[in-house]
């Protein structure tokens, strides 16, 4: 099996909030092979604790992660995060899944005209796309 840092990239048509922690998060192996980029307008120094959540698509879904990198860009910065557990990584795939099925269903509407529930939207996602969604074995 690899060792290879596998990230899923947060669409950057919805807003991700990313507050630095006030408090460190516990010192633990933060070697989960699954993580997350996204945009962020501040620069987070690698080695900062934040807590990220999607208030469109999910407010009741926090996670809490570590920078992992932080790159400069034309308009903003794009940070690494790195989570500590298997139940991080699982909630961060879930809410990035959760993403996915709200652009997926917004496409439908656009290009088809068609109108899904969020039920109907989530189901087609699942079998179209659930399968080549990056797991990494979470």
């Amino acid at each position: 099996m690899s060792n290879l840092q596998v990230y899923i990239r947060h669409p950057d048509d919805i807003p991700i909030e990313l507050q630095q922690l006030s408090h460190p998060l516990p010192l633990t192996n933060f070697s989960q092979r699954l993580g997350l980029i996204c945009h962020s307008q501040t620069m987070l120094n690698e080695g900062t604790d934040v807590a990220l959540c999607v208030p469109f698509v999910a407010p009741s879904i926090s996670v809490s992660g570590r920078i992992n990198w932080c790159r400069k860009l034309d308009s903003g910065f794009e940070v690494g995060i790195n989570f500590e557990s298997v139940d991080a990584s699982m909630r961060v795939r879930m809410l990035e899944q959760l993403c996915r099925i709200h652009q997926y269903r917004l496409h439908v509407c656009q290009e088809q005209g068609r109108s899904l529930s969020e039920e109907d939207a989530a189901l087609e996602w699942i079998e179209r796309y659930a399968a080549l969604f990056p797991s990494d074995g979470v």
